[in-house]
């Protein structure tokens, strides 16, 4: 029998990891010829500077986490040059002359004939004519008909609204369906909009740009012979509208008037330093840094559109036929709309980060626009709607304040300070105890388990 003597004696790990390692008393607490009340002073020493060093460490973490960015007012560079403010005027209007026919061709229905179901039809075609996102509950007198399932909505709006809206007037606008019904945009993004079925962007003049040296005034003239009311929003011409935004001034241009409107434009930029940033901390995304499923580039507008399109589908299985992305999925009958109606969709909130680089505008100026006296007469036939842009002296830049090399830096200084270490005492101390956990399982688990 192999005597006790003869097996080989067990190292000291303890001792042998605090004479090794370089941490500040460490190996003061390892010698033996000193009493053991200063053994266990230096023992609190070490745990109450490791405290402090992972205090430290945490406090820098979360500063990195919710705080890397800062924005700074800077000087615009003169000569540097923006897109022209995107606008949508969004008629109120509708073909009177047009709803009897489209009634016969949908529904077989001679209003000369069934005045009675006329009327009904008309009802509902003036319903869907003026239907938004937020009020798809004045759909409710129509629910049980199921005559009105497969009714082609877009066609409904195209035929109502084809004075207007097919006849390219003004030539810089292109036809949109919205979240508010029909529309002319310059939005370079009216591909996702195009009311004709196609994922296709349409027609229309290039994109204006400005700059300080630049005149950028533009001149909109809407149909004139036709008297309906007009609402504008702007935005980014590189976004969809969103109604309702606080990033999309809007304004009411009522049925003949002629207005003069001044527009501010704000930019805020950022430094390429952001990008190494993640997108949580720095909570924007760049367009091309997209995760979007139905839309690309990245834009904040198609995020929410396509968050309301998910919402939709999770809840009523449909989405409403103002959304042109995702052609696969199916469009909400008037059963679907007041299902999301009742559901309050809109109340369900869309992580939507905002884009590093944008340009935001606000109207501070709007003048009236008059060609003659209380009596005059030709303001339908002169209506104009002049859009001015001026652009700030100064804008917003994201600025990095502490990067990822920082934040590294910050964790050494902070373990440093309080414990004397480094990286390549924190590499001693894994070597060490990988060290220990395969003599471990030499002696021990391993060789009991194969022998």
């Amino acid at each position: 029998m192999e005597s006790k003597m003869s097996r080989p004696k067990q190292p000291d790990w303890l001792a042998e990891l605090c004479q090794e390692s370089s941490i500040h008393g460490m190996p003061y607490i390892a010698r033996r010829d000193l009493h053991w009340a200063e053994r266990l002073f230096w023992t609190f020493i070490i745990l109450g500077s490791a405290y402090y060093a992972i205090s430290s460490c945490l406090n820098q973490w979360y500063r990195f986490r919710d705080n890397p960015i800062v924005y700074e007012y800077e000087y615009l560079f003169g000569l540097r040059i923006f897109p022209f403010v995107g606008i949508t005027l969004c008629p109120r209007y509708h073909d009177e002359t047009e709803i009897p026919r489209l009634i016969n061709q949908t529904w077989g229905v001679d209003p000369s004939e069934d005045k009675e179901k006329a009327v009904y039809y008309r009802k509902f075609l003036l319903a869907i004519n003026g239907l938004r996102y937020s009020t798809l509950e004045t759909l409710e007198p129509f629910e049980n008909d199921t005559t009105l399932d497969n009714v082609n909505y877009l066609n409904i709006l195209l035929t109502l609204q084809k004075k207007v809206i097919a006849v390219k007037i003004p030539p810089e606008l292109a036809p949109i369906i919205t979240e508010v019904g029909l529309c002319q945009t310059s939005s370079q993004l009216n591909r996702y909009g195009n009311p004709y079925g196609k994922l296709e962007t349409q027609d229309m003049e290039p994109m204006k740009q400005c700059g300080y040296l630049s005149n950028c005034i533009t001149s909109l003239k809407p149909i004139n012979s036709i008297v309906a009311p007009i609402f504008m929003y702007l935005h980014d011409v590189e976004e969809m509208m969103l109604p309702d935004d606080m990033r999309t001034p809007s304004f009411d241009a009522k049925d003949i008037e002629s207005k003069d409107l001044d527009i501010m434009l704000h930019t805020t930029s950022a430094e390429s330093e952001v990008r190494n940033l993640p997108v949580a901390y720095r909570k924007c995304r760049f367009s091309d840094e997209n995760n979007l499923q139905y839309y690309s580039p990245y834009h904040p507008s198609l995020c929410r559109l396509e968050c309301r399109i998910k919402w939709a589908l999770s809840l009523c299985n449909c989405k409403p036929y103002f959304y042109v992305a995702a052609p696969e999925v199916p469009i909400c009958t008037v059963s679907g709309m007041l299902c999301l109606a009742r559901s309050k969709w809109l109340e369900r909130p869309c992580d939507c980060y905002p884009s590093c680089r944008e340009e935001t505008f606000t109207i501070f100026k709007v003048s009236d626009q008059t060609g003659g006296d209380d009596n005059y007469s030709g303001e339908r036939f002169e209506r104009t709607l002049i859009i001015n842009l001026q652009i700030s002296r100064m804008g917003i830049n994201r600025r990095v304040v502490f990067s990822t090399d920082q934040l590294i830096m910050s964790f050494g200084g902070a373990i440093g300070l309080f414990l004397g270490a480094s990286f390549m005492t924190i590499y001693g101390v894994v070597y060490f105890f990988l060290t220990f956990i395969a003599y471990t399982c030499k002696n021990r688990f391993c060789k009991r388990f194969f022998f």
